[in-house]
């Protein structure tokens, strides 16, 4: 966590450090930076806190699962069934305790009531169910913790305060448990969906939501309230309950996405009867787990109350690989805290740099216009250029040879003068196009660098921008401004129009596809 906490500290100062260095004389810019900075010191302030206190609750060695949900509903008499089920080691001591005062008490302190009275009120703090609250909001006010080991593995509960509906006391408990724990048991008495808050104030959903999102392995418990041992006849859950569970489970889905593993339905009071061992006679305790006990045995009650399912599979698959676990659940918190930092850059950039890049495409897409049109102009141009070199090279030569037949010279003669004026002519033809394209690519070359020049100072601010921010938004802003000539066009239209021919006019073919051509006209 050591290592995470100082590369998110260094990736968040060089984001800084991009915007720090702010050119004075561009107030576009400036001002951005200004924002940009503002934006990431409170970053740094928002994501440092979190990760120090991941930092600081962190466990890498025992498997610790957090018992979460609203007071009352029965997180604590877990805790304390769990204890009972896998032996831990204080509970163990504690009933001893508990069963050498009691047979103490009984033997010795009958007839002094001031010892007995103080012997009473510590069985009271001892006996089974001690931790179990009675409905009261401030009843646990600080997360406790009980370790256990089963099967040579090393693993930890933690009974987390009530999420209240104004739980400022124990927020800071409940967010240290839900950090340092590798699991945790959303415990609810209800089979409903969690309840979304009112205006101005936060339900259940929204702080499971908040609380529980980088957590890698969430359950829901239902904790069925059963107060009669005539309940059973039907089994734990009914057909309505087990529908409105999908539903919870839907939405836990929703909320938590595949972190969010599904429910089990248990009574957790219930199995407290069957497990307990250590009661004062005649308490509430005794008496209803006396009135279970005339319809199930001890044992039967676990099976009944699906208590004895939830702590094997806590033994077996819960705790199961649990340090590949711990690493997993420890690093995904702090990538929770890195992924909310690149949703903030995320933010930053659609809001600040996103409308800069379009407003800079934009003016790209202007110059490929512009750039396209100058293209199509130098190509025709170049065309008409040549056509009219051609026929001026046609009217000439046919002037020349008209002159010459006129002469009545004979056809040998003729022959060999229309190929020398042919020689002499194409000569003259080629250097008269070579010289009205070299004027033409002149202007073009004018125009697309007056093209680009415009470009270049409307997007000044914004390709600043992004060259000091390095953001590659797929954005391309490269030109050839060489020529801005698509060249492959360009041949293919000149040589549409034959005159690529004009050029292989040195040899005989050329003469023989020329002539054709002068003699069809």
């Amino acid at each position: 966590m050591k290592n995470i906490y100082l590369d998110v500290k260094a990736s968040i100062e060089n984001l800084q450090n991009i915007f720090k260095n702010t050119d004075n004389e561009n107030e576009r810019l400036k001002k951005f930076n200004q924002e940009a900075l503002e934006v990431f010191q409170k970053l740094e302030r928002e994501s440092l806190k979190e990760l120090e206190s991941l930092k600081n609750n962190e466990e890498w060695e025992n498997f610790t699962i957090a018992f979460y949900g609203e007071t009352g509903a029965g997180k604590s008499t877990f805790i304390e069934c769990l204890r009972m089920f896998f032996k831990e080691q204080s509970k163990v001591v504690q009933q001893e305790r508990f069963k050498r005062l009691y047979s103490n008490y009984q033997n010795n302190y009958q007839n002094d009531e001031c010892k007995k009275q103080a012997i009473l009120n510590e069985l009271h703090s001892l006996q089974d169910g001690a931790i179990i609250g009675d409905g009261r909001s401030d009843f646990t006010l600080k997360t406790r913790s009980y370790s256990f080991q089963y099967n040579h593995q090393n693993f930890t509960l933690l009974d987390v305060p009530g999420i209240e509906g104004d739980e400022k006391k124990v927020i800071d408990q409940i967010s240290n448990a839900t950090q340092k724990a590798h699991a945790i048991f959303y415990v609810t008495k209800t089979p409903n969906p969690p309840q979304k808050g009112e205006e101005k104030k936060e339900g259940t959903i929204e702080k499971i939501q908040k609380q529980l999102d980088s957590q890698t392995e969430v359950w829901t418990i239902f904790n069925k309230p059963i107060n009669n041992p005539r309940a059973f006849k039907d089994g734990l859950i009914d057909g309505s309950e087990k529908e409105s569970l999908k539903i919870l489970n839907k939405e836990m889905k929703n909320i938590l996405g595949k972190h969010y593993k599904g429910y089990k339905a248990v009574s957790a009071q219930v199995a407290f009867y069957g497990l307990s061992s250590a009661l004062i006679p005649g308490t509430d305790f005794d008496k209803n787990k006396q009135k279970f006990l005339k319809d199930f045995k001890a044992r039967e009650l676990l099976y009944q109350s699906h208590f004895q399912q939830l702590g094997e599979f806590i033994a077996e698959e819960l705790i199961k690989n649990s340090r590949a676990k711990i690493i997993q659940s420890n690093c995904n918190k702090a990538l929770k805290v890195v992924e909310q930092l690149q949703k903030a850059i995320e933010i930053t950039i659609e809001k600040r740099i996103d409308p800069m890049i379009k407003e800079a495409q934009e003016y790209q897409h202007e110059a490929r216009y512009n750039l396209d049109r100058s293209t199509d102009k130098f190509i025709l141009n170049l065309t008409n250029s040549a056509f009219y070199e051609i026929d001026q090279f046609k009217s000439d030569l046919r002037e020349k040879m008209y002159a010459h037949i006129n002469k009545n010279i004979e056809d040998e003669e003729c022959k060999e003068i229309f190929k020398n004026e042919l020689i002499q002519g194409i000569e003259t033809l080629h250097e008269d196009i070579k010289w009205r394209f070299r004027e033409c690519e002149k202007r073009f070359d004018g125009e697309i660098k007056e093209a680009i020049k415009q470009l270049e100072y409307r997007i000044k601010d914004s390709l600043a921008m992004l060259e000091r921010i390095s953001i590659d938004r797929d954005f391309n802003l490269n030109f050839d401004t060489d020529s801005g000539i698509d060249g492959t066009k360009l041949a293919t239209s000149i040589g549409g129009l034959g005159l690529l021919g004009i050029f292989n006019a040195w040899n005989p073919m050329g003469w023989l596809a020329l002539t054709a051509g002068l003699l069809q006209d």
